[in-house]
């Protein structure tokens, strides 16, 4: 997992008993990124990151927004309906697809590898029920909110 600094969550909701889905702002060698991460909480009950999610500079924040906005008309049909370019190697796609017979909304890292000009799925990202899509709208457009006011 890249090294950043745990940052602020501005908003998360509960994806299950165990884990929070939680957005937010974090710096990594002097650039400001924001982030959708699944977090645990430790022992002491404080919530703690996983390697489970994605980041972005702050620059392509309202790309972020924009992709989970596009979910809304899509939640029954499987693809990909954004995709938000990292670098020449690397982009976040956000979709729907469905897994053992269940609907899920994910935000994923993908990436080319070696020769190989086709982007491939990484393990970094989240996958969520798309009954969750408005508590994860609800949250990157608070995310959106906060980024333009700094």
């Amino acid at each position: 997992m890249e090294e950043e600094t745990q940052g602020a969550i501005i908003a998360s909701f509960r994806k299950n008993n165990r884990e929070m889905i939680c957005v937010g702002n974090s710096e990594f060698q002097g650039k400001q990124l924001v982030f959708v991460r699944t977090y645990t909480a430790g022992l002491d009950e404080e919530l703690i990151p996983t390697p489970s999610g994605v980041s972005v500079v702050a620059e392509l924040t309202s790309e972020l927004v924009k992709g989970v906005q596009a979910l809304k008309g899509t939640l029954t049909t499987e693809g990909v309906v954004a995709k938000i370019k990292k670098n020449a190697k690397q982009e976040i796609w956000i979709g729907m697809s469905i897994f053992k017979e269940r609907p899920l909304i994910y935000i994923r890292t993908y990436a080319i590898w070696g020769d190989d000009p086709e982007m491939k799925p990484t393990k970094k990202g989240i996958s969520v029920s798309v009954d969750l899509y408005p508590q994860l709208l609800e949250a990157v457009e608070k995310l959106g909110e906060a980024i333009q006011k700094k």
